[in-house]
């Protein structure tokens, strides 16, 4: 089996890095969610951004009013955002709520709407679990940033219509809420695989700019005459974190190109993806921390932006250990 992209899926990736390193790069993201003289954290120029790119119409078929595309396409967007610690939850929350008015068979027009930008969605499902799991509205992703909600059924809330109360979160370049008044429907198990690998793909690209951001600092910074990346004890972290990325990369890969062909057992290969993920981006996180000492922690590097998130995204849509559980029912015992 070859998982090789195409060449048009490879252009993707090389037109998002180009955007986002031109438009949306790491200092300008701090700006926008660091700046103590703005009253709110600024997500919607990353926003206009992604509606100017197309980007809010990719997974959603052109016939109805879409870019095309797949869940490989989705992923790799998702990837490049993650590693620039871009302020996407507003993309996110619109291409999701897209996917479900689509499967629902909604409102065309507005499905139009939101694959072209001209209106900002969320969906109506909890942020801190499985999308396909009921349960009160809480840290809807996207909430704070929508003007309209769509349940998992296709049922349309307008925003106006109810009270989303924002989540204070350390990690500043996401956007999630409470939404009063309702509760969250449960989604198919295949529109909670898309969630599950969009978020996992999000982690891998953080987790990825992490190490470059790590090994560009342990070569240039000089003790005891040398580079401290020339030590032996640095040289074998900084191999284990690229050991994790690139097992995480053929996970989020498969599972990408599994959900999006509907393939037999695609949802447990999607929370493969979730949990190996969660875990990878967190464990690189803190290794890439640990390798950058003191200079890591301060407010003004970019290591904490992609810490943060790497952090956040472990927990977003179920975290690792739900997964696991969810893994081992599927596996037959022996």
């Amino acid at each position: 089996m070859d998982l090789s992209y195409s060449d048009e899926q490879q252009f993707l990736r090389e037109a998002v890095r180009g955007v986002v390193d031109r438009e949306l790069a790491l200092p300008r993201v701090r700006e926008q969610v660091l700046d103590p003289d703005l009253p709110d954290v600024d997500h919607r120029t990353a926003h206009d951004v992604a509606v100017a790119q197309g980007w809010t119409g990719i997974g959603v078929p052109e016939e109805a009013g879409g870019q095309g595309g797949g869940l490989l396409e989705l992923s790799i967007l998702a990837e490049e955002l993650g590693r620039g610690a871009v302020p996407a939850d507003g993309l996110y929350a619109t291409i999701l709520a897209a996917l479900a008015l689509h499967e629902a068979d909604g409102d065309a027009d507005l499905l139009a709407a939101l694959a072209g930008g001209e209106r900002t969605g969320a969906l109506l499902v909890g942020g801190d679990r499985p999308t396909d799991v009921a349960g009160a509205a809480t840290c809807v992703l996207g909430a704070p940033l929508a003007d309209v909600l769509v349940a998992p059924d296709g049922h349309v809330h307008e925003a106006s219509a109810t009270t989303v109360t924002p989540r204070p979160l350390a990690d500043r370049t996401r956007a999630l809420g409470d939404v009063a008044g309702v509760d969250a429907g449960a989604t198919s198990t295949g529109l909670a695989a898309h969630a599950a690998v969009l978020v996992a793909a999000d982690a891998l690209g953080a987790a990825q700019r992490l190490l470059d951001l790590t090994v560009a600092y342990v070569t240039d910074r000089v003790q005891f005459g040398v580079p401290v990346g020339s030590f032996q004890a640095v040289k074998h972290t900084a191999a284990d974190m690229l050991t994790a990325i690139e097992g995480t990369r053929v996970v989020v890969q498969y599972a990408a190109w599994a959900v999006g062909e509907d393939e037999p057992g695609a949802a447990t290969d999607a929370w493969v993806a979730k949990t190996r993920a969660a875990r990878s981006a967190a464990f690189v996180a803190d290794k890439a921390l640990f390798l950058h000492g003191a200079v890591g922690y301060t407010w003004e590097h970019d290591l904490q932006l992609l810490f943060k998130r790497a952090k956040s995204d472990g927990p977003l849509f179920g975290d690792a250990g739900t997964y696991d559980d969810r893994i081992a029912d599927a596996l037959p015992l022996t």
